[in-house]
């Protein structure tokens, strides 16, 4: 590699950094007020195209937000904002904090599309979704991390879909005896 291809391998490298740092991406308040880190095996900008590609081993991370992949996308608007975050891998990872004080939203899937502005997850191939213990599988989710909702598909003709709940925790007696003498 000559200096003048590393300088401006550098310089682009940089430069997809910035984009990625000054972007209001990433779901939560909190987060979005974090530093973005990247880490992956190669990267490959293409600033007019609007487009960073990141490949092996890629971990994206902000706040409460985790992203694990074997490939992730990342588009850009004409303003530079991201607008969108795929991630491939077998399978691919994202989880995040909802609520303070929870665990976060754990989803994995072998394709995530992840809409930053409607903050919205589409799950496909073999996609999973575990929020507080309880699980959602099917082969296709889609996850709106603001409201909640989730709808799910199961691969046509073997396929179904599969939703575990996990009790909700009963108060011992003990506990209701203190809360009634308050």
């Amino acid at each position: 590699m000559t200096l003048t291809n590393y300088h401006h391998l550098l310089k682009v490298s940089t430069i997809a950094a910035l984009l990625l740092t000054a972007s209001s991406a990433f779901a939560l308040p909190e987060d979005r007020q974090q530093r973005i880190n990247i880490s992956s095996d190669a990267m490959n900008a293409g600033l007019n195209n609007n487009l960073v590609v990141y490949s092996n081993n890629v971990v994206i991370t902000q706040g409460s937000l985790k992203i694990r992949a074997d490939r992730v996308e990342v588009y850009f608007t004409p303003e530079k904002e991201i607008s969108r975050v795929v991630a491939v891998g077998k399978p691919a990872h994202f989880q995040q904090k909802i609520l303070q004080g929870e665990n976060p939203v754990k989803a994995r899937a072998q394709r995530i599309v992840y809409q930053v502005g409607s903050e919205e997850l589409q799950l496909t191939g073999k996609a999973h979704v575990d929020r507080e213990g309880n699980t959602l599988t099917a082969e296709k989710i889609d996850y709106d991390l603001t409201t909640e909702q989730m709808s799910a598909k199961g691969q046509t003709g073997k396929g179904r879909v599969e939703m575990t709940w996990k009790p909700e925790k009963k108060e011992s007696s003990q506990d209701a005896n203190d809360n009634q003498g308050q």
